[in-house]
């Protein structure tokens, strides 16, 4: 991504504190790379570089489990940006749900939870199902549905960090993504899931989203994202990532429910899409706030609708590809314009998050009925064989 851009390589001496696995993420123009094991060594690794230079003008997070680290060391360093205080608002589950809820956004039933029978206790005031999940979780991790009392023992160890638990609902869930100047929407969009994330942590095999051209769909949309940046960000710039829960009412209106929001970009294919379809580079736009600038507003040609699918292997990784291939009908090449298919030989590592763990495609549509047709052309269409790497 050329996001690193936003940077001015030759105006600053940038160090960057990263993780092995990202390491040919970091820009050639870096002054320095300190090379780390686990995000847990980062404020190490910062204090010890201020320890030797001197207090830095900048901390940046690049990824989302960094934002909070970072917050932290800007406070120690009296560096400007956001500070904890800031980021907890769109890190916290139950900060958020309260806060949100308080500004009178539809949010289904929550609560704090700390062992098996308050989670009970909790489905039988709102009944069953319910999702349990780490306040401070992302990607679906410890992320567990409960159907009934038998499946209490299925939850994840209560104690070992804060938990919430919410009424689940059943309607399908979607994303609304953008850039907050403090006060408006500088830049969104709509999309609907075609597989949930939550699904594809759990053993599914895709992941897809697709961009949502319905007006009073998107009317609602814009609507929840003002409300609930309005409630979190204390007049702050943010990029975020929203989700949300798409039911409709008795004569067919769309209906959004909150879900959850994070102060980061989407995930996997979304800022791709974003660059390449409309122009638009959501990743140097959360850099920029960052760096203490404000987002410029952009214009989103109406007509134009992005979409993804994310395909994994059968096989858990590490895997070695032996056959794979995709059937590109007449349909499917008009709006498939990128995609990356592991080529015969290609070893598959990765077996979290969405990037790395198999096949990508992205699509470009003037609706977002032709978009779910070619996700579902793609996912028909799409052949890999794969075998455990010895």
């Amino acid at each position: 991504m050329p996001f690193a851009e936003r940077i001015d390589h030759s105006q600053y001496a940038v160090t960057y504190v990263t993780i092995r696995s990202a390491q040919r993420t970091v820009p050639p123009e870096a002054t320095a790379v300190i090379v780390i094991e686990d995000l847990a060594y980062a404020a190490k690794a910062v204090r010890d570089l201020v320890s030797t230079y001197g207090r830095p003008e900048r901390i940046i997070a690049r990824g989302e489990y960094d934002l909070m680290t970072a917050a932290a060391l800007r406070m120690e360093f009296g560096v400007d940006g956001d500070l904890p205080e800031h980021v907890v608002w769109f890190r916290d589950k139950l900060v958020m749900c309260e806060a949100v809820q308080a500004a009178g956004v539809d949010v289904p039933e929550f609560g704090e939870v700390r062992t098996d029978t308050e989670v009970a206790s909790f489905a039988e005031a709102h009944g069953f199902p319910v999702v349990v999940k780490p306040r401070l979780g992302a990607t679906s991790r410890d992320v567990v549905i409960i159907e009934s009392h038998g499946e209490l023992a299925a939850l994840p160890d209560l104690s070992a960090e804060p938990f919430l638990v919410q009424r689940f609902c059943p309607d399908p869930v979607g994303h609304i993504d953008g850039i907050w100047t403090g006060t408006e929407l500088a830049a969104w969009r709509v999309s609907r899931y075609v597989d949930t994330c939550l699904s594809f942590a759990t053993g599914g095999a895709t992941l897809g989203s697709v961009e949502l051209d319905d007006p009073a769909l998107r009317a609602q949309a814009e609507e929840l994202a003002v409300a609930v940046c309005l409630a979190l960000s204390k007049g702050r710039p943010q990029a975020f990532h929203l989700e949300y829960f798409l039911g409709y009412d008795d004569s067919g209106r769309p209906q959004l429910r909150f879900l959850e929001v994070a102060a980061r970009v989407g995930g996997t294919e979304i800022a791709y899409i974003w660059r390449d379809v409309h122009q638009f580079d959501l990743l140097g736009a959360s850099l920029d706030i960052q760096l203490g600038r404000t987002p410029e507003p952009h214009v989103f040609p109406e007509d134009v609708v992005g979409g993804f699918v994310v395909i994994r292997p059968s096989v858990p990784p590490p895997c070695v590809v032996i056959d794979s291939g995709l059937e590109i009908t007449p349909a499917l090449g008009r709006t498939l314009y990128d995609g990356e298919v592991p080529a015969r030989g290609a070893v598959i590592t990765a077996s979290e998050g969405y990037v790395g763990v198999g096949a990508a495609f992205r699509f470009r549509g003037d609706s977002t009925v032709q978009v779910m047709d070619s996700i579902a052309q793609a996912r028909a269409g799409f052949h890999m064989i794969c075998v455990p790497q010895e």
